[in-house]
C-alpha cells in the first residue's frame, strides 16, 4: 500500500520539474541577455578609452597653446607701444618666418585649420590613412603653434581658434593612428568629429557651440553614430582646459538692451553690413589664395610675403593697435567700458588686416578676427545712430554673429559661440535674427563658404 508520504513526495517532485521546465529556459534567456547587455557595456566602455585620453590631451594642448598665443600677442602690443617704428622690422619678420615654417616643414598647416579637418573628414576611409595623416599629424601640431605665435607677434590678424581645431583633430588622429592591431575598430569619422568639437570648446570655452559646430559645418552623417563620443570628447577637454585655466567666459557678462525702435532698427543694420561684409571678405580671401598658390616659385611668394607685412606694418604705424592682433581688446573695450567708440575706418582696416595677414601664407585663423571686426561694425553704427551703453553693447555681439556667420556659413554656431562667450541668453532671438539675415545676405554674395572652397582645394592637392 502506498503511503500518504509516498504520493506527496511525487507530487512535490512533479510540481518541482514543471517550474524547471518552465523557468529554466527563462532564466536562461535572461541570463543570455543580462551577459549581453554587460558585454554591449564593457565594449563601449573599452571603444572610449581612446576618446578619453585624446581629449585629456586636446585640453592640455589647448591652453598651452593660449598661452603661447596670449604671451606672443601681449609682446608685439608692448613693443609696439614703447618702439612704434620697431613694426617695421618685427613684421616682415614675424611674416617671413611663418610662411618659411609652413612652406618648409608642413604645407598643410597653412591658414585656420578647419578646411583642412573638413577634407580630412571626407577623405577619411579605412585605406586612405597615409592622406589623413597629410592634414592631420604631430608635425601639423608643431608647425601650426609656431607659424600662428610668429604672425601674431608680427601683428598678423588672426586667431587661435581655427588652429586649436586642427591641432585637436591631429591628437585624435594620432591617438587613432597608434591604436594597437587588436583593438576593436573605431570609426575614424566619429573621432575626428569629436576632437574638432573638441578643440573649439576648449579654445573658447563653448561646449555647446563645439557641438553645434560638429553637427552644422562638419558632419554629413546623421548624430546617432556618433553622439557619445562626441559629447565625451567635448565634456573631457572643456574640463581639461578649465582645470589649468580655470573657469572664464571668453568676454564675460556685457549688459544688453533693446529699447526704443531705433536699437530694432539698428539690429537689421548692422546685421546686414556684418553679413554681407562677411561674405565679401570670404569671397576675397579665396581670391588671393587661389592667386598666391599659381605663384610656384619661392621669390614670387616671398615678394608676397614682405609686400603683406608692409600693408600691415603702414596700418599700425599710423592706426595703432586696433588695427593688429586679434582683435579681443576691441571687443573688451567696447562692451565693458564707456569708451565704445570706434572710427568708421577700423572695420575696413582689420578686413584688409586679416586678407594680408591669412593670404599671405602661414598658420592663423579667422575666427577672433571676424568677431573683432563685426564689433567694430556694431559700434560704428551705434555711434552713428547716437545710442548709447547697454543698447550700443546689443548692436556689438549681433554685428559679431552676423559677420561670423557671413564669412564661415555656420549661423547656429556661431550665434551658440556668442551666446556661450557672453553668458547672454536673453539676447538669443536678436543673435539668431542675426545669424539668418547674414546667412541669407552670405549667400547671395557667394554661392559657397571660404571653408568649403579651401576644402575642394585640399582634397586635390593631398590626392595628387
Amino acid at each position: 500500500m502506498v503511503s500518504k508520504f509516498t504520493i506527496l513526495r511525487y507530487f512535490v517532485r512533479l510540481k518541482n520539474t514543471y517550474v524547471i521546465r518552465k523557468i529554466k529556459p527563462f532564466l536562461k534567456r535572461n541570463l543570455a541577455r543580462w551577459n549581453e547587455t554587460n558585454s554591449k557595456i564593457s565594449e563601449q566602455l573599452f571603444q572610449s578609452i581612446p576618446f578619453w585620453i585624446a581629449s585629456a590631451l586636446t585640453g592640455l594642448l589647448a591652453y598651452l597653446y593660449y598661452l603661447v598665443f596670449r604671451y606672443t600677442e601681449a609682446l608685439s602690443f608692448d613693443l609696439v607701444e614703447k618702439y612704434r617704428w620697431s613694426i617695421f622690422i618685427l613684421t616682415p619678420f614675424s611674416f617671413f618666418i611663418s610662411w618659411w615654417l609652413v612652406r618648409r616643414f608642413a604645407p598643410f598647416a597653412k591658414g585656420s585649420g578647419i578646411p583642412q579637418v573638413m577634407a580630412a573628414i571626407e577623405i577619411s576611409k579605412p585605406n586612405s590613412r597615409h592622406l589623413v595623416d597629410k592634414l592631420l599629424s604631430l608635425r601639423i601640431i608643431l608647425v601650426k603653434v609656431f607659424s600662428s605665435a610668429f604672425k601674431v607677434l608680427g601683428g598678423g590678424v588672426v586667431g587661435r581658434e581655427g588652429p586649436t581645431i586642427q591641432i585637436a583633430s591631429s591628437v585624435f588622429q594620432v591617438v587613432y593612428k597608434y591604436l594597437p592591431s587588436w583593438w576593436k575598430p573605431i570609426s575614424q569619422k566619429n573621432i575626428l568629429v569629436a576632437g574638432a568639437a573638441s578643440g573649439l570648446a576648449a579654445a573658447f570655452n563653448t561646449p555647446l557651440g563645439g557641438i553645434i559646430f560638429a553637427i552644422e559645418e562638419l558632419s554629413k552623417f546623421h548624430i546617432k553614430s556618433y553622439k557619445s563620443s562626441l559629447f565625451v570628447a567635448v565634456v573631457i577637454a572643456g574640463l581639461v582646459a578649465q582645470s589649468l585655466g580655470g573657469s572664464y567666459l571668453y568676454l564675460g557678462y556685457p549688459k544688453l538692451e533693446a529699447s526704443g525702435w531705433m536699437v530694432y532698427l539698428g539690429v537689421l543694420i548692422v546685421s546686414i553690413l556684418s553679413g554681407f561684409f562677411g561674405a565679401k571678405v570670404g569671397a576675397v580671401l579665396w581670391k588671393v589664395v587661389r592667386y598666391i598658390k599659381s605663384k610656384k616659385k619661392n621669390s614670387q611668394q616671398i615678394t608676397v610675403v614682405i609686400l603683406a607685412s608692409i600693408l600691415v606694418s603702414t596700418s599700425i604705424y599710423f592706426l595703432g593697435m586696433d588695427a593688429m592682433g586679434s582683435g579681443k581688446e576691441i571687443m573688451e573695450r567696447t562692451l565693458f567700458t564707456s569708451d565704445k567708440s570706434v572710427e568708421w575706418y577700423i572695420p575696413f582696416v582689420r578686413m584688409g588686416g586679416l586678407i594680408s595677414s591669412f593670404g599671405m601664407g602661414g598658420a592663423g585663423g579667422i575666427f577672433a578676427p571676424s568677431l573683432s571686426i563685426g564689433a567694430s561694425i556694431g559700434a560704428v553704427v551705434s555711434g552713428m545712430m547716437e545710442l548709447t551703453g547697454h543698447n550700443t553693447n546689443l548692436l556689438i555681439v549681433v554685428g559679431m554673429t552676423a559677420f561670423l556667420t557671413g564669412i564661415t556659413r555656420s549661423p547656429f554656431t556661431s550665434a551658440i559661440v556668442v551666446i556661450e562667450m557672453t553668458d547672454r541668453h536673453s539676447a538669443i532671438f536678436f543673435l539668431m535674427f542675426a545669424a539668418v539675415i547674414a546667412s541669407a545676405l552670405a549667400y547671395l554674395v557667394e554661392r559657397k563658404s571660404l571653408y568649403d572652397f579651401l576644402k575642394e582645394a585640399y582634397i586635390d592637392e593631398v590626392k595628387k
